[in-house]
């Protein structure tokens, strides 16, 4: 028995990507005292047994190794079923999140793109990001598109033949591209803090420009979104408040599934792969959700659909158990949700969110 707790408390303190050091002050305890643990040397207390429970998320006899350990899947994000089961929900989130007027202010008045530009979509989807450009851009201008997912073309194939723009679509891995020509701009919406290696594919879209080419990158982060979001159950309800749910994220980035801080990363990330002239800018997106308003029940209705199909809305306990929280920080998350739900299902539910839109952009 003792030898089993050894192994699994190092291999559920390196799971969840934490120290010796961290895990000691989790616990309140000297890292030397965690050292002996995972050693061997001694055994921690029985006291420090639930503690341990908590903090790892798992169950005494998988702690103790008396049963299999639920096995936590990372890289949801590389799998077609995961995109192709949740496809809607992400289309109605761009369009949510989205802000037309702010993006002709950047066409026109930042970017000053008053040429036809050649552009090129890495990890196109449906062609959002083109129906966006094309129709604010001189005439004789082009959109491509790289896609891996052949219903996703097939889809964009479809909205694009219906438009006098100039387009093609190209299946294939972003990884494998190999640019044939070079372009006015290259971008990509909502990519890089979903891929494992961010660095790489900049490195990629970049070797795409034209010597007088602008490289954009649109992502969010997360941690302001969190910061800017209010709902009106926290004025009404004293007890009531958001939890942080960065130690979530933080612990998929480590695990490299999701970046929740890319948009704030990205300025950096430019400069490691050599661009120049690194500016960025955040969308001035702020979106009221008043349940009162019937004038606004279709963005009422695109607000409720978008939060209450998340993962982390629908997974419940079990979701956050299998992003690394312990028992109690899972159990809190989950009801801090199920809150929610019933306050929006209230006649006078109330609630203001930012979007946290990143738009980072550079030339070579």
């Amino acid at each position: 028995m003792e030898q089993k707790l050894k192994i699994e408390i190092k291999e559920l303190r390196k799971r969840q990507g934490m120290t010796q050091k961290e895990l000691a002050e989790k616990m309140q305890v000297s890292f030397q005292a965690i050292s002996k643990w995972e050693n061997g040397v001694n055994m921690p207390d029985i006291t420090h047994i639930p503690r341990l429970i908590d903090i790892f998320g798992v169950s005494a006899d998988e702690l103790l190794g008396l049963q299999p350990r639920k096995k936590q899947e990372w890289r949801k994000f590389d799998s077609n079923e995961y995109w192709n089961k949740n496809r809607k929900l992400f289309e109605v989130w761009k369009s949510l999140y989205w802000n037309d007027d702010y993006f002709s202010f950047l066409v026109s008045d930042v970017w000053k793109l008053n040429r036809p530009m050649d552009i090129l979509d890495f990890g196109c989807g449906y062609g959002f990001l083109g129906m966006k450009f094309l129709p604010l851009l001189p005439e004789k201008s082009s959109y491509t598109g790289i896609e891996l997912d052949s219903r996703e073309i097939e889809r964009a194939e479809n909205i694009f033949k219906a438009t006098p723009y100039e387009h093609c679509f190209i299946r294939q891995d972003i990884y494998e591209f190999h640019p044939q020509k070079k372009y006015d701009i290259v971008v990509a919406l909502y990519l890089l803090s979903y891929v494992k290696h961010p660095q790489q594919i900049l490195e990629k879209m970049k070797a795409c420009l034209k010597p007088d080419g602008l490289l954009i990158v649109i992502d969010s982060n997360m941690a302001v979104e969190q910061a800017g979001f209010f709902a009106g159950l926290e004025q009404e309800e004293k007890d009531f408040r958001r939890p942080d749910f960065t130690p979530i994220w933080e612990n998929e980035t480590f695990h490299r599934e999701r970046d929740f801080r890319m948009g704030t990363k990205l300025p950096y990330l430019f400069k490691k792969c050599g661009m120049k002239n690194i500016e960025a800018r955040i969308s001035d997106r702020v979106m009221i959700y008043d349940s009162g308003d019937k004038e606004n029940e279709k963005f009422n209705h695109t607000f409720r659909y978008v939060y209450e199909n998340e993962d982390s809305f629908q997974g419940g306990k079990d979701y956050f158990l299998s992003r690394g929280a312990g028992y109690q920080r899972a159990c809190e998350y989950a009801d801090y949700y199920e809150r929610i739900k019933n306050y929006f299902d209230s006649d006078d539910s109330f609630a203001v969110k930012t979007s946290g839109l990143y738009f980072v952009y550079a030339s070579l």
